[in-house]
């Protein structure tokens, strides 16, 4: 890891990010999320291009409007047969992996979402760094 003044995003990022491809469904997402115990799921072309984010407050925000239109007994049907690419922030900004750790943190906590995607200038999924990312470095500076 690089000195203290000289740490950029590329350090604290997750880089094995868990992901789903543009064919997969918000059921795809749930087993991926409860499996991997992860709160932002990346969506990604065959070649790696970012497409969106899935959160958890996109995919509860759904599953509630399911549960409330079709009743919780077919939830799971329809979770199935929804497309995460019918609920995903398309918007997503993406941050280069030399990004200096402090301009991070400023854009998290601007963003409020909770995480960033990290991407190559070609717009290919490199990694992706979340609050976790931040407190976790908090706690080892404070060792």
């Amino acid at each position: 890891m690089r000195s203290e003044n000289m740490r950029i995003v590329s350090d604290i990022m997750t880089r094995d990010v868990k992901t789903l491809g543009t064919g997969s469904t918000l059921r795809d997402a749930e087993e991926l999320m409860r499996e991997h115990h992860v709160r932002h799921i990346p969506v990604v072309s065959d070649t790696g291009a970012i497409k969106g984010v899935l959160s958890q407050k996109e995919f509860l925000r759904e599953a509630f409007r399911i549960t409330d239109k079709f009743g919780a007994h077919h939830l799971q049907d329809y979770l199935a047969k929804t497309p995460v690419l019918d609920c995903l922030d398309r918007e997503v900004e993406t941050l280069p992996a030399d990004t200096p750790l402090k301009t991070t943190g400023e854009r998290l906590r601007a963003e409020k979402e909770g995480c960033l995607l990290i991407a190559d200038d070609a717009g290919n999924l490199l990694g992706i760094v979340t609050s976790q990312d931040f407190v976790r470095l908090a706690l080892d500076l404070l060792d």
